[in-house]
């Protein structure tokens, strides 16, 4: 996961994720008498969309504001890793920044074959250690479509506001560089442009006429499209939208022809046909012109409130987990509360909890408190697939980032002896299958909550949240104990309608996770089938636990979704039960993929606070 662990309330209080998977840091209100972080941390790429090539190499900006009277010295290592999780590069700055200073740099990374990375960072100084994990591409010029590479869901490593970033500040011999400034105020701002328009290009750009690309009966499917012509010769051909179902069934095409003067530019309208019934669906924008080629994708709803999918519910649904929630209470949790020194702070103490789940299997979290006594709502917040949460701080908060089993590197090898893709494992049987140990850790973990009311928690104010299978967790929980969560935060939730969802992706011209893990696993065990598969998920799908919440819920789905359907997620949605679903909000992103962009975080955290006032009604 992604987070800033030492930002404050209000914006603080989601998740993102990434597969690799997420970003989770708000900035905000500051506790009562304390108006400063002690020291903070904003990473961002120099290119908003993570894609960089030859004539903008890969770069990073970066901020420290130390607000402590002592200096603050150490590292910065960061690691890449290529799209086979294979490392290629490791790195490190040395760091100082001056007491009640601010260093405000950026640094190169010396990336120079195409390709999709992952990026990791670690931050050590004197009074701050954290990570960062990130995702970039790296392109080549301008091509025919058949040649591209595709684009990558970006996720940005911190969400921050705009800042004026200064030029190189890092000095040092090969493999080792240092960032060192006393203060850096009203820094230039870089030369470096937001996009690639370079000589030779021609920038296409499209947008919905409603912000969110959903549109309903009696309204226009209307988009305006703008085409810049980079070329210094004029461009004839043609702009061709083609409108397809997530299965890629096409329904509709809508063409119109070009004549662009050479550097000119046009601008025009597309009304699309409406769509044979409800749904997400793709928009292909092809732009085929004398000396360019290719295709962009995007993406609209149309009628999503009617998006329904079949239920796929075991007959012995409710007796399954009747079951497995009574075999967890026959389990001694065997509560274990050591206080992590490495992770408190001047205005914090951070526990360290281990516990046992379901089959004694051991697992952990992170219980954060503030120091100023008082009862505090609690937010409980569950991390991506294979992500481990660290400590999150909040200031009229009490947090517990749970670590549900596979996460603890110490059981490794008795989690996952075979090593075995995680979402595959022991799927043969619906009373192994991992994610029932999983689901029912997050049981477990509010179960400590509650049973630690003594340590300042406000029993009648608990909240979930998370993003990705994080999401998910969070209101499968709140499905499994409906009487003991308030409300549930899900961004970009997964494991909804598998049926659907895997047959989409499956489908898609490149396999992504986790359609390409399943496939895989599908082949090298020919014995077991994807209707047994289905079998034994439907149990854990995520459709078939929502009639059950009841709380309200802040939904959030990316329409360019690579890790579910789409339609799936929102179909998720529809079927929460009439009070919640009232309550409850949903937010559509068209332009995105499994991420959600930086200005939600404010009104995640606005949202948090207000649904942290109202309290449970017993």
């Amino acid at each position: 996961m992604i987070f800033h662990p030492k930002n404050s309330t209000l914006f603080k209080l989601t998740f993102l994720l990434i597969a690799g998977m997420a970003l989770w840091c708000i900035e905000g209100k500051a506790q009562k008498g304390k108006t400063k972080d002690p020291v903070t941390v904003n990473i961002l790429p120099y290119n908003k969309k993570a894609r960089f090539n030859k004539k903008f190499p890969v770069k990073y900006k970066i901020q420290f504001i130390n607000n402590l009277k002592d200096p603050q010295e150490g590292a910065l290592v960061y690691t890449v890793f290529d799209n086979a999780n294979q490392e290629i590069l490791e790195n490190s700055l040395d760091v100082r920044v001056n007491a009640k200073k601010t260093l405000v740099s950026n640094f190169e990374i010396p990336i120079v074959k195409e390709g999709n990375y992952t990026i990791k960072m670690r931050i050590e100084l004197t009074n701050f250690n954290s990570n960062f994990d990130g995702s970039f591409a790296y392109i080549g010029p301008p091509r025919k479509s058949k040649d591209r590479k595709p684009e990558i869901a970006q996720e940005p490593i911190v969400n921050t506001p705009p800042l004026n970033w200064s030029k190189d500040n890092l000095s040092g011999v090969a493999g080792r560089q240092s960032l060192s400034a006393d203060e850096i105020k009203d820094a230039p701002v870089s030369e470096e442009p937001e996009s690639e328009e370079e000589e030779g290009e021609m920038i296409i750009k499209l947008k919905p006429y409603k912000k969110d690309g959903v549109f309903y009966d009696g309204e226009k499917i209307k988009y305006s499209v703008s085409i810049a012509n980079k070329y210094k010769v004029r461009q004839d051909g043609t702009f061709t939208a083609i409108v397809q179902t997530e299965l890629g069934e096409t329904v509709s095409s809508t063409q119109v022809k070009l004549k662009i003067a050479k550097k000119g530019q046009k601008n025009f309208q597309i009304e699309i046909p409406k769509p044979p019934k409800e749904g997400v669906y793709n928009l292909r924008a092809a732009t085929n012109t004398s000396t360019y080629d290719d295709t962009a994708l995007y993406a609209f709803g149309y009628n999503i409130s009617k998006i329904k999918t079949p239920y796929y519910l075991p007959p012995d649904f409710e007796e399954y987990w009747q079951t497995a929630m009574s075999d967890l209470a026959k389990v001694d949790p065997q509560y274990k509360i050591s206080r992590d020194d490495e992770h408190s702070t001047k205005y914090h103490d951070v526990y360290r909890v281990d516990m046992k789940g379901i089959d004694d299997f051991p697992f952990y979290g992170y219980l954060s408190i503030p120091k100023l006594k008082g009862k505090y709502p609690v937010i409980i917040g569950f991390g991506g697939y294979k992500k481990e949460v660290m400590p999150l701080l909040f200031d009229e908060f009490i947090s517990f980032s749970v670590n549900v089993r596979g996460i603890d590197k110490k059981y490794e090898k008795e989690f996952n002896p075979d090593n075995i893709e995680q979402i595959m494992l022991k799927a043969e049987d619906k009373d192994a299958y991992v994610y029932k140990g999983i689901y029912l850790d997050c049981i477990r973990a509010v179960e400590f909550v509650y049973a630690h009311g003594h340590m300042g928690m406000d029993l009648n104010r608990v909240l979930a949240f998370g993003g990705s299978q994080g999401a998910t967790m969070g209101l499968v929980t709140a499905a499994l104990m409906p009487d003991k969560i308030n409300a549930v935060i899900a961004s970009n939730p997964v494991f909804a309608d598998w049926k659907n969802s895997f047959a989409v992706g499956k489908n898609k011209r490149e396999l992504s996770f986790p359609s390409d893990a399943i496939v895989r696993y599908l082949k090298d065990n020919p014995d077991f089938t994807e209707e047994q598969m289905l079998e034994t998920f439907n149990y854990f799908d995520l459709q078939n636990f929502m009639p059950k919440v009841k709380c309200p819920v802040l939904y959030a789905v990316g329409l360019q979704d690579e890790f579910i359907a789409p339609g799936s997620a929102i179909a998720a949605y529809n079927k929460l039960p009439f009070d919640a679903l009232s309550k409850s909000e949903l937010f559509i992103f068209p332009d995105l993929g499994h991420e959600i962009p930086v200005y939600h975080n404010s009104f995640i955290g606005i949202w948090f606070n207000e649904k942290a006032v109202s309290k449970k009604k017993r």
